[in-house]
């Protein structure tokens, strides 16, 4: 009987999970996009991570703005695609 009331409860979590999920909103630091055509290649890269729902590049600020489901991606995901493209992508910390 332990046994069915174990696999009872790793099935409902299970169910349950995608439920804690939730959509993410980071920003990375693209220092390499220096022309017009850069975030382009930015946003590309990043919008080919699945769970990716929009990229916003933006070469003047040299920064990208990525909203993901971290149920099925991870901004260390979305960096290395962005990396493998050529442009080096890491998590934006605000100077304080």
């Amino acid at each position: 009987m332990k046994l069915h009331t174990s696999v009872l409860a790793l099935i409902g979590y299970m169910v349950a999970a995608p439920v804690f999920a939730a959509e993410q909103t980071v920003t990375f630091s693209v220092p390499g996009m220096t022309c017009a055509s850069c975030p382009f290649i930015v946003e590309s890269a990043m919008s080919g991570v699945d769970g990716v729902v929009t990229v916003t590049a933006d070469a003047e600020t040299r920064t990208a703005l990525v909203i993901f489901d971290d149920a099925i991606a991870s901004a260390e995901d979305i960096a290395f695609a962005s990396t493998s493209a050529g442009y080096e992508a890491v998590i934006f910390e605000p100077k304080s």
